[in-house]
């Protein structure tokens, strides 16, 4: 009887979860990540497809590092998190419209260790469905801010995202999405 339950509380779990994902923009869970190839903040092309090879990756796709004060402190909380997300077995990558020089001046300010990659023509943000198209003037580009976790088939396992841009997923709900894919 208790295994039944857990069952269909399960189940229940999956379809809200499901449910939930149906109605925020963007790429599903399920769903093949798009494959880029980014600069990092030193200018190096970093690919999707070689961070796979080493293991799942979870693409935190953020306003900018620059200008962003909400980001600013989701990147140092994601810092500060770091080892026990790298822990549960997943490669933390930052994604954003910031230029190379912008991510890395913005990386030595606030103390950052993980890639943060510089989709400049916001192609790739374009490419996950998840460009806030409301935004206007300096923030025009920016992705609405989702994190994805993509396993090694390059498939979307999970994907975490508030309404709105002020709040984000935080590092318990990242390690907790990636402890469930095993």
């Amino acid at each position: 009887m208790i295994h039944r339950s857990l069952l269909l509380l399960a189940l229940l779990g999956a379809s809200v979860l499901q449910a939930a994902d149906a109605a925020m923009p963007g790429l599903k869970i399920g769903d093949q990540a798009a494959a880029f190839t980014l600069k990092n903040s030193a200018g190096a092309d970093v690919a999707l497809g070689d961070l796979l090879k080493k293991g799942p990756v979870a693409l935190v796709f953020y306003r900018s590092a620059d200008w962003c004060p909400f980001c600013k402190k989701q990147l140092q909380d994601l810092e500060k998190n770091r080892p026990a997300i790298e822990a549960a077995g997943v490669q933390l990558i930052g994604v954003s419209y910031d230029a190379p020089a912008t991510s890395a001046a913005a990386a030595t300010k606030l103390g950052l260790t993980f890639p943060l990659l510089s989709d400049t023509g916001s192609k790739v943000i374009d490419a996950y469905g998840i460009r806030n198209m409301e935004a206007k003037g300096k923030a025009e580009g920016v992705p609405h801010p989702v994190l994805f976790i993509v396993d090694r088939t390059g498939t979307i396992r999970a994907k975490l995202m508030r309404d709105g841009y002020r709040e984000r997923p935080e590092s318990a709900e990242i390690i907790a999405a990636v402890k469930n894919l095993n």
